[in-house]
């Protein structure tokens, strides 16, 4: 944690921290996120190489990997590191968060089944981080991008209740009851939006 911390926060301090005989996984670690917070990539990425061949089931050195890629406009090589450490950590919201985003923006060519992957890793990370704005986000440009514009509506409403913007929130509920037949799960999810907003003016 220490090394994370040090590496994200104040890169510039690890040799005061770590000094050059410091060999442990903890100094390579901090080094690793440091050259990625300097965007040294070469050196970011043999860093983070180095640590994956010594630990090579250790899901934060494989999500550190995806993330210095999807920073660093490699996001399709990205994936396979993304879903090892969610398979590793099928229970870590902010990972499967991550590995969703990658695959919305590697999917160029609106491939359905890695919209489903998707949306799939992100109704997982709802479970746990129900409160997430960013979940329901990439929930709606998930759907949005596979035509289903009704269940994009519906998290784009979901996503605005979150950030108390609640007449965006009824306006896309609103549609959503407007095109959906009455008593449809959809339908109920968007009565239950606007169900809830009254509550809160009310309340």
């Amino acid at each position: 944690m220490t090394a994370k911390l040090v590496g994200f926060i104040t890169p510039r301090q690890i040799p005061w921290v770590y000094d050059d005989k410091d060999k442990s996984i903890a100094a390579e670690y901090a080094r690793a996120i440091a050259a990625y917070r300097n965007s040294s990539v070469t050196e970011a990425i043999d860093r983070i190489n180095a640590l994956i061949r010594l630990e090579p089931n250790n899901p934060y050195f494989l999500e550190l990997k995806g993330q210095m890629l999807v920073d660093f406009g490699r996001v399709e090589e990205a994936l396979p590191y993304y879903r090892q450490a969610t398979s590793l950590l099928p229970d870590a919201p902010l990972i499967g968060i991550a590995l969703a985003h990658a695959l919305i923006e590697s999917n160029k060519a609106d491939d359905t089944a890695v919209f489903e992957e998707a949306i799939e890793s992100l109704q997982r990370a709802l479970r746990d981080e129900p409160r997430s704005s960013r979940i329901h986000r990439l929930l709606a440009t998930a759907y949005g991008r596979m035509g289903q514009e009704n269940r994009a509506k519906i998290h784009l409403a979901e996503e605005a209740v979150l950030q108390r913007r609640f007449s965006y929130a009824t306006q896309h509920a609103q549609a959503v009851l407007a095109s959906e037949e009455e008593g449809s799960a959809i339908w109920i999810q968007a009565n239950d939006i606007i169900s809830f907003i009254k509550t809160m003016k009310n309340g």
